[in-house]
């Protein structure tokens, strides 16, 4: 064998020293050789460059015995460029220092992933308490749970288990630190080193979503909700010639979606406004990561209480009062966000924006009521893709609110009996409109933007 590998071994342009670092070798083997790694490197260094060949342990040098470095032919490579080809292609690590090659089938390398430890879990849940009390939730139905290390834990077991044999152990995976330890073969090592690189970057990506909300008090003539057939504008300007003009039948689809070029709220608040009454109810800016909720809430947070525990005789046959327990409802308006960013700076997002409103006003009134207000909710759930400083315009939730209006002359409408004849009652019921206007920016902290760019 090792006369037939001499054969294949042709060493030429010694340079300046008879140090095989300072060599370029040139040789060619045939598949048929049946020459492996082991029998190679110990011709090679041992036999000719005086180095030795070290085998971390018996499973490594196992592999060296059996892996076969098949049909090779090169020309003028230096002593690292034939180890790489010889010992790392064939999955296994090398250390060369000095007059040593160490020579190890798996490594242990740790990673870092900076994210936050912490798991996110819930039902798009917005709960608020001036007393500090756990009470009822006005929810959007989007149920999630994003617990991050765990969902990692078992990507990088599939990641690293699938193809080879040799089963990898399980990561050891420290949270608080941020740091990922791995013990495997080289291949293992380097499928994940490229899934945490590019999990690294879409991690920290970020995204500032520009939130614009309106309440629209709608006129007689819009009472079944704002004619969007009517909303048009032209590319260009008026005294532009070439000016096209578009027009959204319905905001939908596609045409819910205008670039920077052709939107412009300002626009938009005019044609609103021939609806009906326009309201600016919020105008919200808000940073969130990559994939990751952003909870936007306008509302009220409505205190009451509810009995635990009725009224009754202690051991002592003393009468104790009932027990209650403060608890708090949010009623308004509620809107959740995720944004994923692709790699070519697409986004997509997901919207479920919710509107709360009292059934009956005259419930918050009543002393003696035990339990949460009557709400009436209003949901709206969406996936859209859109593209940078693009903007989104949303429509459709619509509440109704009655009120009781009371006029007569005063003191005589308190007379019981004749206040009858002297006051009047009537009631008044609005319809309203939300209109959310949504332009998300990327942040890309390679590209110097200003706060303009970024919607401020």
């Amino acid at each position: 064998m090792k006369k037939y590998l001499f054969s294949l071994l042709i060493f030429i342009n010694i340079l300046f020293a008879s140090e095989c670092g300072n060599k370029l070798f040139t040789f060619q083997n045939s598949a048929d050789s049946n020459i492996t790694v082991d029998s190679f490197l110990k011709a090679l260094l041992i036999e000719n460059c005086n180095i030795n060949v070290v085998y971390d342990d018996k499973l490594t040098e196992q592999k060296a015995k059996k892996t076969l470095i098949g049909d090779i032919a090169i020309k003028n490579y230096n002593l690292k460029q034939i180890l790489d080809l010889v010992v790392s292609d064939n999955n296994l690590f090398y250390d060369l220092t000095d007059n040593k090659l160490k020579v190890s089938y798996v490594a242990t390398k740790t990673f870092n992933i900076d994210y936050i430890p912490s798991t996110r879990t819930g039902s798009a849940t917005f709960k608020a308490s001036s007393s500090g009390t756990t009470g009822d939730t006005n929810s959007v139905d989007s149920k999630y749970e994003f617990n991050f290390w765990d969902t990692l834990a078992g990507n990088l077991n599939n990641i690293l288990n699938t193809v080879d044999r040799y089963r990898a152990a399980e990561p050891v995976i420290n949270k608080n630190a941020g740091l990922v330890t791995i013990t495997a073969t080289k291949r293992q090592l380097q499928r994940v080193e490229k899934y945490i690189n590019d999990l690294n970057k879409r991690l920290h990506k970020q995204i500032v979503i520009d939130v614009k909300i309106y309440s629209v008090n709608l006129s007689k003539a819009h009472q079944t909700g704002i004619d969007w057939s009517n909303f048009n504008f032209s590319l260009g300007t008026s005294t532009t010639p070439e000016s096209t003009p578009i027009t959204a039948s319905n905001i939908v689809g596609s045409q819910s979606i205008f670039s920077n070029a052709v939107f412009n709220v300002s626009g938009l608040l005019n044609f609103l406004a021939t609806q009906g009454n326009v309201n600016s109810i919020s105008n919200p800016k808000i940073v969130t990561l990559n994939a990751q909720k952003a909870i936007i809430s306008v509302g009220d947070t409505i205190n009451y209480r509810v009995m635990v525990k009725g009224s009754y005789l202690d051991a002592n046959g003393i009468q104790q009062p009932p027990t209650y327990e403060a608890q708090s409802k949010f009623v308004g308006v509620l809107l959740d966000i995720t944004p994923e960013i692709s790699d070519n700076g697409t986004i997509i997002l997901r919207i479920n924006p919710t509107i709360s409103t009292f059934r009956d006003e005259t419930q918050l009134n009543d002393p003696t009521r035990e339990l949460a207000p009557d709400t009436t909710d209003n949901k709206l759930s969406t996936v859209v893709r859109i593209k940078d400083g693009q903007t989104l315009v949303l429509g459709g939730l619509i509440t109704n609110k009655d009120s009781l209006n009371e006029n007569g002359v005063p003191v005589l409408k308190e007379i019981p009996v004749i206040k009858y004849l002297f006051s009047s009652k009537y009631k008044i019921s609005q319809k309203n409109e939300l209109v959310f206007v949504v332009t998300p920016h990327i942040v890309d902290l390679h590209k110097k933007r200003t706060l303009k760019d970024l919607g401020y």
